[in-house]
């Protein structure tokens, strides 16, 4: 099977391409990757190839799949939904198989760089065709979820323009902490003198032009993580004598004033000033919200969940209706759940030598997506999983 397919070093980057892309063609009911779920259906055929045990990765995930199954059929088996939660183990199988694939290989840093490269250079040049269509009048290449009333918020590689930005947001990250690695310089002006350009224009070309105010929010995030401790003070100065002209600067970009009133907003925990500001983000903050309110914990529904898809319809917003955010594992399938799952990620996400960063990275983009049945939560773990193995010695053998 698959013959054409020699090398397992080959198999990890066409694992990591399947999560970190969702072509319009293949986009289903939900944005559900169709091409994704196509391929999670050969996970089995890796547990033989590849017959190894991790029990740092096994144990949690089929914990949390049979928990998902038997809480169900137990306590509500009125909601009992094969394809739903089928779905969410092929998730963990899909993951568990990567994992397998990985520890076999002889995946190395500059193997992990080069395929972040070209992954930002593919993101880059869809954007370009994209609005080269926009431009000229023509049918837009790989076009999704798109509104003709925002004609430049354009998709690129993704099903929508936020999607996209975290893509690349967390392909930057790596691919200047591995430049870091291989190079073993550790000062961001000398790393930056060195690293290739195009690289970091086709990063910050779709930030800057695809109408994502994720993009800007992930930005800032990710630049302060490089700055130097010695010198955020001078910097925070510096910032002091030019808010007249950040604030001029925001005041005349679309993307930029939404992200920023967003930002307001969320410190005055506004529901409806959230939703005014931008619906497409309060989808992502509201509902957990609205789950943090609802769930409990010393009850049967609190620790066992309420069953498949309960949530559905929690959080009623315009045009959508969404579920329990965060807290939606909890809600449908127990604390127990949650917490495994929550304490899962965490575990692959966490670095020691980046603390900081690991953390937020698992918050926005593990944790506050809530379900399991997201494709941005695995490519996340996935890119971690491969970071730790490239640049941790012996990091397979500690999963054993």
């Amino acid at each position: 099977m698959f013959p054409f397919i020699k090398s397992p070093n080959t198999l990890v980057n066409i694992f990591i391409i399947l999560l970190a892309v969702a072509p319009a063609f293949a986009l289903g009911e939900g944005n559900k990757n169709l091409l994704l779920i196509g391929a999670m259906c050969f996970s089995p055929y890796f547990f033989i190839k590849y017959p190894v045990i991790l029990p740092k990765i096994d144990i949690p995930l089929i914990s949390i799949c049979l928990m998902m199954i038997i809480f169900t059929v137990v306590f509500h088996p009125e909601t009992l939904r094969w394809s739903t939660l089928m779905y969410s183990c092929l998730f963990c199988m899909f993951f568990m198989s990567f994992a397998r694939v990985l520890s076999f290989s002889d995946y190395r840093a500059d193997d992990f760089a080069k395929l972040i490269k070209w992954l930002l250079y593919a993101y880059c040049i869809t954007l370009m065709i994209q609005q080269f269509c926009v431009l000229t009048g023509l049918p837009i290449f790989n076009l999704a979820n798109y509104n003709p009333r925002e004609p430049w918020k354009l998709n690129s590689l993704m099903a929508e323009p936020s999607h996209t930005a975290r893509v690349q947001t967390l392909l930057m990250f790596f691919y200047i902490n591995i430049q870091m690695y291989i190079t073993n310089i550790k000062d961001i002006k000398e790393l930056l003198s060195q690293v290739n350009k195009k690289v970091i224009a086709a990063f910050l070309y779709p930030i800057f032009t695809m109408g994502s105010g994720t993009g800007f929010l992930l930005l800032f995030i990710l630049l302060l993580r490089f700055i130097p401790k010695k010198q955020v003070i001078s910097l925070f100065i510096v910032g002091l004598l030019l808010t007249p002209a950040i604030i001029y600067v925001i005041s005349t970009n679309d993307t930029a004033k939404r992200t920023a009133d967003f930002v307001v907003a969320i410190a005055d925990f506004d529901e409806k000033q959230l939703i005014k500001k931008d619906l497409s983000a309060a989808i992502r903050i509201v509902p957990t919200l609205h789950g943090a309110k609802k769930v409990t914990i010393f009850t049967k529904d609190g620790l066992f969940g309420k069953g498949v898809d309960a949530d559905a319809g929690l959080t009623p917003l315009p045009s959508v209706d969404c579920g329990a955010g965060s807290f939606s594992i909890w809600y449908n399938f127990g604390i127990f759940s949650a917490i495994i799952f929550w304490s899962f990620t965490l575990f692959i996400c966490f670095l020691r030598n980046d603390m900081v960063m690991s953390c937020f990275f698992w918050l926005f983009l593990c944790f506050f997506y809530g379900g399991l049945n997201v494709q941005i939560i695995w490519f996340t773990l996935a890119l971690f999983l491969s970071y730790k193995y490239v640049t941790i010695k012996d990091y397979a053998r500690n999963l054993g």
